[in-house]
C-alpha cells in the first residue's frame, strides 16, 4: 500500500480541490480517499469536485474548524480541505452511506455496512478494520447496527463529524451522496498490517461515584444525590455558577468522567465521557451513554499533556505494527474538545507531530465524538478521546 496526503486553505471549493489534485500528482487511481473538510465549504460543490478529478471511491467527513495534515510539504493543523489517498492495488476497499432513521438508528448502520461490503468486491469476507463517520447523539446504537453485520470482534474506529459551532451544521457522505443525518462506513481489507491506538490524555483522580439514576445521556442522580451537585463537589467547584443549568462544556473538558476499562495487561484504560450542560433539575447531560451502577472517576487532563497526545497516539499504533515495518499513513481523530482547550497550542501540536514524523502521511478530523477499540477487544464511543490507524507500505 502507498499513501499520499494533500490539503489546502482559502474561500474557493473548486479551486482548492485543484490544488489538492495538483499535490498528490496521482500515477494511477487511487483506491479511495479519505476527506475532511471545514463546513464553511458547501459539501455538494466539494463532491462534485473531487468526482471531476479522482475516479474512486470516497469518504467525506465534516471536520471542525479544519482537519490536520502532514506528510506533503508544511504540514498544517487547520486547513479547509484533507485528503489521504489510499493506492492499495492488492487489497480492497469498500465505501457505503445510509440515512440515519431515528426510528431504526440500528438498521441504519446496517444498511450503511451492507452496503459498503457489497462496494468492496469481498462481501463475504471479514475486513481488517472499519473505519466509520457517524452523526453525533446515537454513536452507541450505531456501533451496535455495525456489528449486527461483521460482529464483534472487528475492530471499528472512527469520529462523530463536527460543524464549527455545535449547531447540526456537520457532514457526512460518500462519493454518491450524504448529509447531516448520515452514517459513512468503510470495511478495508489492506494488503498491509495495521496498528491501532485509542486513548486519551488524561488520569484519574481518587475521586469517584457511582450512578444510580439516568436518562438516555442524562445523569440524573450519583450516589443517591443530585448528578450536578455530585460531580461539582467531586471536581472541586468548578460548575458552581452553573448549578441551577447552563451550558458547562468548556469548564468540564480537563476534568471529564472516567469508566476504568481492564485490559488483558493488567492495568485500566479509560473510557471519558464529557459534560456539556446542567439541566434545571440537576441532572448532567453528557456526550455519551453510561449505565446506571456504572462507578465514574473523575479525570485530570492538562493542556500540555492534550498537545503531547497525538504524538503519542501515533507513536503507540506504529509501535504495534510488525518489526521491521514501514509506516504508510496514519488516520487521525482528534476530540473538538480537545482541540478547543488547547486553543493556539494545536499548532505546537502539529509541530511535535511533523517533527517526531516528517515525511509521514497524516490525515486527521476533530470531532464530537470518538470511536475506537482498546486493549479488551471492544468498540466504544467515547469523548475527549485520540486515536489513530497506522497502515504499512
Amino acid at each position: 500500500m502507498q499513501i499520499q496526503t494533500a490539503w489546502a486553505s482559502g474561500s474557493a471549493t473548486e479551486s482548492l480541490v485543484s490544488q489538492i489534485a495538483q499535490q498528490l500528482a496521482c500515477k494511477s487511481t487511487p483506491s479511495a480517499l479519505f476527506v475532511f473538510f471545514n463546513v464553511n465549504h458547501p459539501a455538494v460543490a466539494l463532491r462534485n469536485a473531487l468526482k471531476s478529478h479522482f475516479n474512486c471511491p470516497f469518504m467525506l467527513a465534516s471536520s471542525c474548524q479544519g482537519a490536520f495534515g502532514n506528510g506533503y510539504g508544511e504540514a498544517d493543523a487547520k486547513a479547509d480541505i484533507v485528503v489521504m489517498a489510499l493506492f492499495d492495488e492488492d487489497g480492497h476497499i469498500g465505501i457505503g452511506h445510509s440515512p440515519v432513521d431515528e426510528q431504526a438508528v440500528e438498521q441504519s448502520a446496517r444498511q450503511a455496512t451492507l452496503n459498503a461490503l457489497t462496494a468492496s468486491d469481498v462481501p463475504y469476507e471479514s475486513p481488517a478494520l472499519i473505519w466509520c463517520a457517524m452523526p453525533p447523539g446515537n454513536e452507541e446504537s450505531l456501533l451496535k447496527g455495525i456489528a449486527a453485520v461483521v460482529g464483534p470482534h472487528i475492530p471499528v474506529f472512527g469520529g462523530s463529524v463536527a460543524d464549527n459551532s455545535v449547531s447540526g451544521g456537520w457532514y457526512c457522505g460518500d462519493s454518491d451522496d450524504g448529509g447531516a443525518n448520515t452514517i459513512t462506513v468503510a470495511v478495508m481489507y489492506p494488503s498491509g498490517t495495521l496498528g491501532m491506538s485509542y486513548s486519551s490524555g488524561y488520569h484519574p483522580t481518587e475521586h469517584s461515584c457511582v450512578v444510580t439514576e439516568v436518562a438516555n445521556r442524562t445523569l440524573l442522580r450519583l450516589d443517591g444525590d443530585s448528578a450536578a451537585e455530585v460531580y461539582n463537589h467531586l471536581s472541586g467547584n468548578i460548575i458552581e455558577p452553573f448549578l441551577q443549568g447552563g451550558a458547562i462544556l468548556s469548564c468540564t473538558t480537563l476534568a471529564p468522567l472516567g469508566r476504568a476499562i481492564p485490559s488483558p495487561t493488567g492495568t485500566c484504560e479509560y473510557l471519558l465521557s464529557h459534560p456539556d450542560s446542567v439541566t434545571c433539575e440537576g441532572g448532567l447531560s453528557l456526550f455519551s451513554r453510561v449505565g446506571i451502577n456504572t462507578e465514574l472517576v473523575i479525570m485530570q487532563g492538562s493542556i500540555d499533556s492534550l498537545v503531547q497526545r497525538a504524538e503519542k497516539v501515533i507513536s503507540n499504533a506504529i509501535s504495534l505494527l510488525p518489526e521491521n515495518s514501514t509506516p504508510a499513513g496514519v488516520l487521525l481523530v482528534y476530540c473538538a474538545g480537545c482541540m478547543f482547550a488547547v486553543d493556539e497550542q494545536i499548532h505546537q501540536m502539529q509541530k511535535l507531530v511533523s517533527a517526531q514524523f516528517p515525511q509521514l502521511p497524516v490525515c486527521g478530523m476533530y470531532t464530537f465524538g470518538e470511536q475506537g477499540r482498546f486493549l479488551d477487544g471492544t468498540n466504544r464511543h467515547g469523548n475527549l478521546m485520540i486515536s489513530a490507524v497506522a497502515f504499512t507500505q
